[in-house]
């Protein structure tokens, strides 16, 4: 039993001395950039203009989503398009194991949910690259009442103040 621990230890350290020995090796070989040219972001070639912190619009995000989704529903369809060619040509590991109608509405209803997926996408916008905003401007459901922060001047003010006769009277009853 404490061989199979022991098997898992020496794995998980030969992998973290493989991580770290190849970050030690790629610090000594790589060349060490000491002019301010050296660390300037580098893009294509091209000079950098402005900040390279900006916001990017969520658009280029969910463009990348939705490709995402489909190039793994292509990835799924062959080998589904495979087992459905070999079901119904009778060959390989699906002959003569009856499969074919399941197989045929099981394939339809994952083709159909993705579609549902991008009909509600296309619908709600999200693939308009160029959006038209209508947003109206916000209003709360219930109005605010507002609390009055004392401007610096104002306190400074109230703490030079002399006191007055209703806040020393408490002070000198007590007494």
């Amino acid at each position: 039993m404490y061989f199979d621990y022991l098997n898992v230890l020496v794995f998980a350290s030969v992998g973290l001395v493989f991580v770290f020995a190849n970050m030690i090796v790629g610090l000594l070989i790589r060349p060490q950039r000491k002019h301010p040219e050296g660390r300037e972001t580098y893009e294509c070639g091209e000079t950098t203009i402005g900040e390279s912190w900006i916001q990017f619009d969520i658009r280029y995000y969910t463009v990348a989503l939705v490709y995402l989704i489909f190039a793994v529903e292509i990835a799924f369809l062959f080998p589904w398009a495979l087992v459905m060619q070999e079901a119904y040509a009778g060959t390989g590991a699906a002959a003569g194991a009856g499969i074919g109608l399941f197989h045929l509405v099981e394939g339809a209803v994952f083709i159909v949910v993705l579609f549902f997926g991008l009909a509600y996408v296309w619908a709600k916008g999200d693939l308009d690259w160029v959006l038209s905003y209508r947003q109206t401007k916000y209003e709360p459901r219930t109005p605010r009442t507002g609390i009055a922060i004392p401007t610096l001047a104002e306190i400074t003010a109230s703490l030079e103040a002399p006191p007055t006769a209703a806040e020393t009277k408490p002070a000198e009853e007590a007494a």
